[in-house]
């Protein structure tokens, strides 16, 4: 299993909601992306691509704020994204992946996302 923890919260400028510049939204999709790179090296990851993975998104906030799930699914996308370009899954269609998502108490903003090879998938 492979647990990467990025210290934000996905980026606002990927909700449905959002009415952003398409270069703001690229600018964002940068950083998310060095995110993940930047975690993905701080747990050494260096396997070979999970073809059927269960992926478990938490995000953590600091307070009890009502916060819409769905925003925060396509908010994720960036870091998704950047999971398959950097290898560790083989795509993220529905062939590939199953998701989980879920919300956590933490002290500052932060997405927590454990990928595992899905046993029902592969079998």
């Amino acid at each position: 299993m492979l647990e990467i923890v990025i210290p934000s919260l996905p980026p606002a400028e990927f909700s449905p909601n959002a009415r952003v510049h398409w270069a703001a939204r690229g600018k964002a999709a940068n950083q998310a992306y060095d995110e993940v790179i930047i975690a993905l090296h701080q747990q050494g990851w260096c396997g070979p691509p999970i073809h059927a993975a269960l992926i478990h998104v938490s995000w953590g906030v600091k307070d009890k704020r009502r916060r819409d799930t769905d925003n925060f699914v396509a908010r994720t996308k960036p870091y998704i994204d950047q999971l398959v370009k950097s290898g560790v899954l083989a795509d993220d269609d529905r062939f590939h992946v199953r998701y989980r998502y879920g919300w956590h108490e933490s002290k500052t903003g932060e997405t927590v996302i454990k990928i595992e090879p899905d046993p029902i998938e592969e079998g």
